[in-house]
C-alpha cells in the first residue's frame, strides 16, 4: 500500500488544506476568501494599481481576478474606474469599507504567519523558507 505522505507534493498539498481551512474560518466574519483577501490586501499596500498588477502579485489569472473584484465591487470594498492615460486599463481602488476590513485582514495574516513560523521551530525556519525558495524557482 503507497504512504501517500512520502510524497513531498501530498504533504504539502495535505498541510495547505488545512492552512485553507484555518485561514478561511478567520476571514469568514469578515465576508471574503482567501483571494479576495489577497486582492484588498494589494489596494491597501498600494491603492489605484491595475487589475494586471493586481494578479501579477497575488498570482491570480485575470479570468479569475474579474469575478473576484465583481464581488468585492458588489460588496462595496472595492471599485473600479478606467485610467484616463489608458483607455485599456482598469485602475482598482479600494473604498473605506475596504479599508478597514484590509486593516483587519493584515493583522490576521501577520498573526497566523507568525503562528506557523511558530510551529516551524526556530531551528528550521530560515532553511524551510530557503527551501520553499528553491522550489519555486525551480518548477517555473
Amino acid at each position: 500500500m503507497t504512504d501517500f505522505y512520502t510524497y513531498l507534493c501530498f504533504s504539502m498539498r495535505a498541510v495547505m488544506k488545512k492552512i485553507d481551512r484555518q485561514l478561511s474560518s478567520q476571514l469568514e466574519p469578515y465576508g471574503v476568501s482567501i483571494p479576495q483577501s489577497f486582492v484588498l490586501t494589494c489596494l491597501y499596500d498600494e491603492n489605484g494599481i491595475t487589475l494586471k498588477e493586481i494578479g501579477n502579485r497575488t498570482l491570480i489569472d485575470s479570468s479569475s481576478m474579474t469575478v473576484l473584484v465583481d464581488k468585492l465591487e458588489k460588496d462595496k470594498l472595492v471599485e473600479r474606474q478606467l485610467d484616463p492615460e489608458d483607455r485599456r486599463a482598469i485602475r482598482v481602488y479600494i473604498t473605506d469599507k475596504g479599508q478597514a476590513i484590509a486593516e483587519e485582514l493584515v493583522k490576521i495574516g501577520a498573526e497566523f504567519n507568525a503562528q506557523l513560523y511558530d510551529m516551524l521551530g526556530e531551528g528550521n525556519q530560515k532553511e524551510f523558507s530557503h527551501g520553499i525558495k528553491n522550489l519555486l524557482n525551480g518548477l517555473e
